[in-house]
């Protein structure tokens, strides 16, 4: 008996389980039906209105431009900060009263015509201008600074003993306030001195019978890197960060030429056999011969370096240039094919390059903390017997110089000291400290006997005798 009853309980509870199993079937069917209906009334509501055709292409490019327009609108901003904190390549971008750049609203969609067109205005904003500041721009007989004092017509650069300055006799004060990255007397009188800075301006000073500014020329929007006159003073070329070569009327301050270039310019020369023509060292390792006569420029590309030219020494013959993969090419003009090649694992850098005003001899500032020399003809050998030592010039692009008689060479120094050599004892004959900032700039007067500008990163020009 107990059998069957427990026979027919098993039964019952397998009918009930399959009557449970039935209901939860019904009810998710039901609740799926719930879930579906919205759908199905959406696609039969949505199945009366029309398709609207769909351009991915068109919406991949909207959203292109806005991120293209949102890149620019930033880069502008950073660029109006530096701007706003100096100008110049080393400014920096974030300040204490500048914030970080966050957009608020999604940048807009506008036609890249129109970008170009408002950076084409700011671009004519900026327009080379030059102004005569000094106290007379003509004597009682009507000529112009430009013109050269009797007393000094009559001299020749090198005829004269020259002795090292003990003194300074006149400071213009914070010239170039961003420092002074070259100085330049004018040729042959050295009535005038010409001098480029951090600050984008060029100035001209009198140096002779007074001790003043002239005239001031306006013509980079960064900071400039090199001036050079031509043979006569009446013009002479700059270079700048912005990547233009402007070349100017010394006396009236009148752009004549711009070129603007593919990398930033570093050195600019005329050539001595045709001042028509002139070339540019460039940070892309390329030197850029142009003419002004020319119907297309450059007439001549010379890009055997590999790294940024540092300076070029130009001669009627040929041009020698240094750089910063450690070697010194020289060319022939026109010619792009060096006809030596001075390169050695132990070289240093050169920044700086002079030639010997009487001797066979080139003088070149090298990274190691001394004056190398090399000579200037034949096979152009390393002259070992010469080599000038005590100053600290590692790190800095410092320039080297001879007097006009040969017997004196003399270099600046990071730590701020002006240093002479004697030309055959090598021995320094002073060592002279003029500021605390590095000294980068020092030129001797072409036709005194121990007058010498000196300037460097403080600013401030030094005229010693």
């Amino acid at each position: 008996m107990s059998l069957v009853q427990g026979y027919s309980s098993s039964e019952e509870g397998e009918e009930e389980e399959e009557e449970e199993k039935n209901v939860k079937e019904v009810e998710v069917k039901r609740l799926g039906d719930e879930v579906d209906q919205p759908h199905k009334r959406q696609k039969t509501q949505s199945s009366t209105f029309q398709a609207i055709p769909y351009d991915a292409a068109k919406f991949e490019a909207n959203i292109q431009q806005a991120k293209l327009k949102e890149a620019k609108a930033r880069a502008k901003e950073l660029k109006q900060r530096r701007k706003k904190n100096g100008g110049d390549p080393w400014a920096p971008i974030h300040s204490e009263q500048t914030q970080v750049y966050q957009p608020s609203e999604p940048a807009q969609i506008v036609n890249e015509e129109d970008s170009d067109e408002k950076e084409a205005e700011f671009n004519d904003k900026f327009k080379p201008t030059s102004e005569f500041v000094g106290s007379s721009e003509f004597d009682y007989q009507g000529r112009s600074y430009m013109h050269i004092p009797n007393s000094l017509v009559k001299k020749v650069p090198g005829d004269q003993e020259c002795f090292v300055p003990k003194s300074v006799i006149h400071t213009f004060s914070k010239a170039h306030p961003k420092g002074v990255n070259k100085l330049q007397f004018f040729p042959q009188s050295g009535h005038l001195l010409l001098s480029c800075g951090n600050d984008g301006l060029i100035k001209l000073w009198s140096v002779y019978d007074s001790f003043e500014l002239l005239r001031n020329y306006k013509g980079h929007k960064l900071a400039v890197k090199d001036v050079c006159f031509n043979s006569t003073g009446s013009h002479f070329l700059s270079c700048g960060y912005d990547k233009l070569v402007r070349l100017w009327n010394t006396e009236t301050g009148e752009v004549i030429k711009t070129i603007e270039t593919s990398s930033v310019p570093n050195v600019v020369r005329f050539n001595p056999n045709n001042e028509s023509e002139f070339i540019i060292g460039l940070q892309n390792h390329k030197i850029e011969h142009f003419s002004l006569t020319a119907i297309h420029n450059p007439i001549q590309v010379y890009d055997h370096h590999i790294g940024a030219i540092n300076d070029i020494l130009a001669t009627p013959e040929t041009f020698i240039s240094t750089s910063d993969d450690k070697s010194i090419r020289v060319w022939k003009w026109q010619i792009n094919i060096p006809i030596k090649v001075i390169s050695d694992p132990s070289q240093f850098s050169t920044p700086s390059i002079k030639k010997h005003p009487t001797a066979n001899y080139i003088a070149l500032q090298s990274m190691d903390n001394c004056v190398k020399v090399i000579h200037s003809t034949g096979k152009y050998k390393w002259n070992k017997n010469k080599v000038f030592k005590g100053h600290q010039s590692a790190g800095y692009g410092i320039e080297v110089g001879f007097s006009p008689d040969g017997k004196i060479v003399m270099s600046g120094d990071s730590q701020g000291y002006a240093v002479f050599w004697d030309w055959q004892s090598k021995k320094i004959v002073n060592k002279w400290k003029l500021s605390t900032a590095p000294i980068k700039c020092i030129v001797f007067h072409p036709l005194e006997t121990s007058k010498v500008a000196v300037a460097g990163t403080s600013g401030d020009i030094y005229y010693c005798d």
